[in-house]
């Protein structure tokens, strides 16, 4: 299915680890659109530059694109020992839904003001019902 020299600790680095190998770099391209980042390419140097740039925001957005980009790498990361210690792979497809999931769950939970965009931002994610609160921040 997909190399095993993506997961071994010969090319064990975050860089090719997280964005760069061929299946993380499918699983990215799959995720990345969700919030925005389309342009931004599966490297590690492109992913840091972007939310750097953003980095002091405060918008829902920007708040999002970084969950995204945590839960990406803890899921690959999951992929990773799974297929190393228990022989079991999963399809890109399958990675990129967990990660969508485990960014919608940490979004119910989430503390944002109640915006049209924040309400707009919720609804993209398929979050209904959640009330906002405004904590100012």
């Amino acid at each position: 299915m997909y190399p095993e020299a993506c997961f071994s600790d010969v090319v064990d680095h975050e860089s090719h680890l997280f964005f760069e190998c061929k299946f993380s770099s499918q699983v990215w391209h799959m995720v990345r659109q969700k919030v925005g980042m389309d342009t931004v390419q599966a490297k590690w140097v492109d992913i840091v530059s972007w939310l750097l740039a953003r980095s002091k925001s405060k918008l829902a957005a920007d708040y999002v694109a970084r969950l995204l980009v945590a839960a990406n790498a803890y899921v690959i990361w999951q992929e990773r020992n799974t297929r190393l210690f228990m022989n079991q792979m999963r399809l890109p497809e399958t990675v990129s839904t967990q990660i969508i999931q485990l960014v919608r769950y940490k979004l119910m939970g989430a503390r944002l003001k109640n915006t049209g965009n924040v309400r707009r931002l919720l609804r993209d994610w398929e979050i209904h019902g959640k009330e906002t609160i405004d904590d100012g921040g």
